[in-house]
């Protein structure tokens, strides 16, 4: 017994001395952290844009154009690890973004950038490590990184260059940047599972291109970078000719072969940054970005005279061939302003298709233009 109360006695002298719920309080109270007020204010501001970002074409908007800016930095780049090139897949217009988004099969590259315990780091033109970042000249001399983590792995990296920086830096400045890092990292998570399981609710089942919920997001997201930019974007409608008979004759199941055949030949000769959908029947949409009403026309009749020149196998021996009609709508921002982007996409499907059913109505096989008018947007 004597022994048992002497090692009882041994466990209570090396337990740190409890503190009353009082004395707990106390110490809570008079606990205080001097930040930066500009720093914590900017981040702040800064958190509530990524947690509202409605897709991850939004997020990067504001990580690669927008918080540059906020901070009064030159430029930012975002390197992320995307070995099953589910990024890319998602992001079909990202080389937009140029050298300032990369996405590596490797993660090598990422994880040279950082230690064994990836922390954020602040380095500059002596650090060797600038000669592997922020490539293209904007005259930054110095480089903030913040790792990109998810469950504790490094899935990539995220850079912000400036000549110098425009707050000072203590702990306290460095642990609310570290917090900035994760709550980009869990932005990023999120965006990419969500766009995953959005991408899948806006394809159509048939032709596997894009629905008409996912062309109205294309369209929205695309006019709002053509504001932006002062750059001008057009939408060609277009439709197979007489496919009620085709679908009468030949029935549903080579009725719809060819028109995945036929989709699959449009959408091959588009660019990356263009984007196409089925409406319905054989009605199908085109979004080219950067496009004015001269070129328009030419990619136009290029897919007009295309299709009218490319024979489809059927596979059972009988070759198919088909026409199209179109209809094509330009806006151009700088001629045409605009407010209500949203009232502005509706009108130029609605311009488009009229174009559609004046080409029909003229026998088909062609296109017809309409334009915008100022009253209209």
């Amino acid at each position: 017994m004597a022994d048992e109360d002497e090692s009882g006695d041994e466990d209570l002298q090396g337990a740190p001395p409890a503190s009353s719920r009082s004395e707990q309080l106390e110490r809570r109270l008079s606990e205080q952290v001097t930040v930066n007020s500009y720093l914590s204010r900017q981040i702040n501001q800064l958190e509530l844009m990524l947690l509202q970002s409605s897709d991850l074409f939004s997020l990067f908007e504001i990580l690669l154009v927008s918080l540059p800016r906020h901070f009064d930095m030159r430029v930012s780049e975002l390197w992320m690890f995307d070995p099953e090139h589910i990024l890319s897949d998602l992001l079909s217009g990202a080389h937009r973004y140029g050298h300032h988004l990369q996405l590596h099969d490797d993660v090598f590259a990422i994880q040279e950038l950082y230690g064994v315990e990836p922390d954020i780091a602040f380095i500059d033109a002596t650090d060797s490590r600038m000669f592997e970042i922020l490539k293209t000249d904007h005259g930054a001399d110095q480089c903030l990184l913040l790792p990109i983590m998810d469950a504790g792995r490094l899935v990539g990296s995220f850079h912000l260059g400036a000549p110098e920086w425009s707050f000072s830096v203590g702990e306290a400045e460095e642990n609310l940047i570290a917090h900035l890092a994760s709550i980009i990292s869990v932005c990023l998570k999120n965006s990419i599972d969500r766009q995953q399981v959005n991408q899948l609710t806006m394809l159509d089942d048939l032709t596997h291109i894009g629905n008409p919920r996912g062309f109205e997001a294309d369209l929205s997201r695309e006019l709002a970078r053509a504001k932006r930019e002062k750059q001008p974007v057009s939408v060609l409608m277009l439709e197979i000719d007489e496919y009620g008979e085709l679908l009468e004759h030949y029935g549903e199941v080579r009725s719809h072969f060819v028109l995945k055949k036929v989709a699959e030949r449009v959408s091959s000769n588009m660019r990356a940054t263009d984007t196409m959908a089925r409406f319905s029947g054989s009605q199908m949409a085109v979004l080219i970005s950067g496009c004015g009403e001269i070129l328009g026309r030419e990619v136009g009749e290029r897919m007009r005279t295309d299709i009218e020149n490319f024979a489809i196998d059927d596979g059972r021996g009988a070759i198919l061939q088909v026409t199209l009609s179109l209809g094509l709508v330009t806006w151009e921002p700088a001629h045409y302003p605009a407010v209500d982007l949203p009232r502005l996409a509706i009108q130029m499907q609605s311009a488009a298709d009229k174009g559609l059913q004046r080409a029909r109505s003229d026998g088909g096989n062609r296109m017809s233009m309409t334009r915008l008018s100022t009253l209209m947007v």
